[in-house]
């Protein structure tokens, strides 16, 4: 009978958070982890009413043709007491008079050879000696015993004969008793633990088809298709070792559970080395040649009818196998904390204390009531990669809402920086409308007077050209003025044609000053200004055409509208690793509200300044006086020596 002692719930919680810290319910696969941690090989417990079973009997055994019988007792393994696994054993076991009393008498034998007869009193009771071998080659058998063939006033002799060519043979604990307390006592007990390792490893095959269906979406998670591949097969094996008769008749069923266990040890190697992202050459090696060696040489010997040999010749290869993909997983086992880290390993080391007891058990060196540990062991590993694949789920989706967030709110942010620019686009084009209207007007204006000037030619000839020559001189600078304002408009468009993506380079800002400074000398001696530049050996990061063009506009337009003074161009020191370019004049002024709109005769040159300056990232303030004039400065990240030494050397 199965005895299960449930955890408390905040035990279960704290191992959950221990597997999984992200808030949540329990999955279903630490469920299955926690049902097989405490539904582990259980033994029957006691009945609370107690039983007339004889259990520890004594009992007389000898090989067929021998004549001495010698005293062995119940359980019995042949290979434990050195007795050669060969040939048919005969049991003889002396019932007490106690024990043949009454009636509905029915003797439970837990561990018994498939093949095998009983009888009692020299009555034949079970004959299944004739029958095929099963692939266990040992199951359970309940018999009846009649009260005909009882003697009533004696023991009762109890003869159990079984074939022993198998590492396996022998003969497992007997219970005898009223039947319908065996069905409710050990019977019941023994179909329970059966029925409870079946769901265990069902539900183990359902989370395995789980991760292989998953695994046909992602097929680049290769760790995954292995192991859900693995844990398929070996779930479905494990099932079959508690199936009443072989699924595969003959040999073939014996073959057939080989291959799966050969396959299912080949399968995890290739899952660690997926899991761990190692190539292991040595690793893959042993898996591709041993594999295909152990599948050739194994099938032939199968086949031949030396089942038990290949096994025992072959499995300590498959345990080699797995401890040395057990030590692939130690050395790179990835994971987000250490305990995450040794699950996986954790579970690779039972699997393999498990396979060595089987092996053990397989060859009968462990009493032949001893169970197989492997399908709770495989289950297990099952749960713990269940519940690492689980995290990731868990952990993908948060990072999917959080990204989800991330880009809902980059979105808006760029909604709002698209509306902007539309609207500072709209206040642009408003203001640079307004520059261009002024001087159209002036230039129709001045037609209209050229043509009235040239009707009254002839009235006075001399004041007429001296008038018209005014009027030229006022048209060529009107049309500079245009010209002026239409270059402007085509930089800006040349300069948002490159897709406002700044290309930062080292640039000196010596040739630049001189530059912009020849260019505009002339118009400043004409208007009786002075132009200082002082000379500087920065160089600064930044786009070298918009620095242009901001140079170029914040000198002009300081020269264009300063009366009377200078204007001063030059370099000062902000902190260590900038500087400020300073274009300084004694013009009108200019409101401080143009740093952060586009008013109407703001001038087109500030605006392309602004625009420039903000495609740079590089932040532009304004200092002004009415009638005294006005500072604008512009912050650049400046090259230091030991960069410019190392650009140069390179």
């Amino acid at each position: 009978m199965l005895s299960l002692r449930l955890p408390s719930v905040r035990a279960l919680s704290g191992l959950w958070r221990l597997v999984l810290p992200a808030p949540g319910p329990m999955p279903p696969a630490l469920l299955l982890l926690v049902v097989v941690l405490l539904a582990g090989p259980a033994r029957s417990a006691p009945l609370a009413t107690p039983l007339p079973l004889q259990q520890q009997l004594q009992a007389e055994f000898r090989k067929e043709g021998e004549a001495r019988w010698r005293p062995v007792t119940l359980p019995d393994s042949w290979r434990r007491r050195d007795e050669l696994p060969r040939g048919t054993g005969l049991y003889r076991i002396r019932l007490p008079a106690s024990t043949s009393a009454g009636a509905d008498l029915a003797l439970w034998i837990e561990h018994i050879p498939s093949r095998h007869r009983i009888r009692l009193n020299g009555h034949l009771l079970s004959d299944r000696a004739g029958q095929e071998r099963h692939l266990l080659s040992i199951g359970t058998t309940l018999v009846r015993l009649p009260p005909s063939a009882r003697r009533q006033d004696g023991v009762d002799l109890l003869e159990i004969e079984v074939a022993g060519d198998f590492p396996r043979a022998g003969l497992g604990v007997l219970h005898i008793g009223p039947e319908d307390l065996l069905l409710r006592g050990p019977v019941w007990s023994w179909q329970q633990q059966r029925l409870a390792v079946q769901l265990i490893n069902a539900a183990a095959s359902g989370i395995a088809l789980f991760m292989l269906l998953l695994w046909a979406v992602r097929r680049n998670e290769r760790a995954l298709g292995c192991f859900g591949l693995l844990a398929l097969l070996a779930t479905l094996r494990n099932q079959a070792y508690f199936s009443i008769a072989s699924p595969v008749p003959g040999p073939l069923s014996s073959l057939l559970f080989y291959l799966l266990q050969l396959l299912t040890v080949v399968l995890l190697g290739h899952f660690v080395r997926a899991h761990v992202q190692q190539e292991a050459p040595r690793l893959r090696w042993l898996l591709q040649v041993g594999g295909g060696t152990l599948a050739l040489a194994g099938t032939i010997g199968i086949l031949a009818g030396q089942s038990d040999a290949v096994r025992q010749l072959a499995y300590p290869v498959l345990i080699v196998m797995v401890l040395w993909s057990l030590a692939l997983m130690v050395r790179h086992a990835p994971g987000a904390s250490t305990f995450q880290r040794a699950l996986m390993p954790a579970g690779m080391l039972a699997v393999l204390v498990a396979g060595v007891h089987d092996y053990l058990h397989q060859t009968g060196r462990t009493t032949v009531s001893d169970a197989y540990w492997t399908p709770f062991a495989v289950p297990l590993i099952v749960a713990v990669f269940a519940a690492q694949l689980l995290s990731r789920l868990a952990e993908g989706l948060m990072r999917g809402d959080r990204d989800r967030l991330e880009l809902e709110r980059q979105v808006a942010l760029r909604t709002a920086e698209l509306n902007e620019a539309v609207q500072a686009r709209s206040r642009f084009i408003a203001s640079a409308s307004h520059d261009l209207r002024q001087p159209m007007s002036a230039l129709r204006m001045l037609a209209e007077l050229l043509h009235q000037t040239l009707r009254e030619q002839p009235v006075a000839p001399a004041r007429t050209g001296q008038r018209i020559t005014e009027l030229a001189g006022q048209i060529d600078r009107t049309s500079q003025t245009m010209a002026s304002l239409l270059d402007g408009l085509l930089d800006l468009s040349r300069i948002e044609g490159r897709g406002q993506q700044p290309r930062p380079a080292p640039v000196p800002l010596q040739p630049l000053l001189r530059t912009v400074a020849a260019d505009c000398d002339a118009l400043a001696m004409a208007r009786g200004l002075r132009l200082i530049v002082r000379p500087t050996p920065e160089v600064v990061i930044a786009d070298a055409l918009l620095l242009e063009q901001i140079l170029r506009n914040l000198v002009g337009n300081a020269v264009q509208n300063t009366l009377s003074g200078g204007v001063l161009v030059g370099v000062r020191p902000h902190g260590r690793t900038q500087v400020r370019l300073v274009v300084i004049d004694t013009g009108p002024g200019i409101d401080p509200a143009w740093l952060d709109d586009d008013p109407p005769g703001g001038g087109l040159g500030l605006g392309i300044v602004r625009r420039c300056a903000r495609l740079m990232q590089a932040p532009l303030s304004l200092r002004s006086t009415p009638g005294r004039g006005s500072s604008f400065s512009l912050v650049l990240p400046r090259l230091t020596p030991a960069a410019l030494s190392r650009a140069s050397s390179s």
